[in-house]
């Protein structure tokens, strides 16, 4: 019998009006790049959490009902904006990101508890440790030597802070011009 039809999913904190307007300045601020950079547009920018990858259809309600399970092991928390930095570390750029911190280590509680979740429905858990960041753009081609990687290195995002009560099942359609995301799901974080 052949496999059913499959959706790309992910799943990521959603962001405020102001994060999204705060990451649209530190993209202003390097914009004299624009030509190797694809910035994300404000509408896509989050947070991803979790990236599951294509997958059947028969098993997304599985899947929401594990993140509603994570959630409810973390209680809502502050996420607050820190450093600009390019991905990877060394050579040229492929990512720029935002950096994100929260004081109370619930960020890392809910990745840890979605790891716990996801990884009895089949979706192996991530090895590398969990470097919280927000993409604000992509880099087909980094011959800049190394002024791309000093220019966001020098940029500074406005210190704001997004209240998190809810984390996000999202679905990934990909096209010519780019990924589009909608929701699927979300979860509550427990007050506690």
């Amino acid at each position: 019998m052949a496999p059913g039809p499959k959706v790309r999913l992910f799943i990521a904190i959603e962001l405020s009006d102001e994060v999204r307007a705060a990451l649209t300045e530190v993209q202003a601020g390097i914009k004299k790049w624009s030509e190797m950079v694809r910035w994300i547009e404000p509408a896509q920018l989050h947070m991803t959490l979790k990236f599951l990858g294509e997958v059947p259809e028969e098993k997304v309600a599985a899947v929401s009902e594990g993140l509603t399970v994570a959630a409810g092991e973390v209680a809502p928390f502050d996420l607050s904006l820190t450093e600009c930095g390019c991905f990877p570390p060394r050579g040229g750029v492929r990512i720029v990101w935002v950096a994100a911190h929260d004081e109370s280590g619930r960020l890392a509680a809910i990745v840890e508890a979605i790891e716990r979740q996801m990884e009895p429905l089949g979706f192996v858990r991530e090895e590398r440790p969990f470097s919280p960041h927000l993409t604000i753009g992509r880099v087909r081609d980094d011959r800049s030597g190394s002024q791309l990687r000093s220019a966001v290195q020098a940029a500074k995002a406005r210190p704001v802070r997004q209240y998190v009560s809810h984390v996000t099942l999202m679905q990934s359609r990909l096209s010519p011009k780019g990924a589009s995301y909608s929701v699927v799901s979300k979860a509550s974080l427990t007050e506690t």
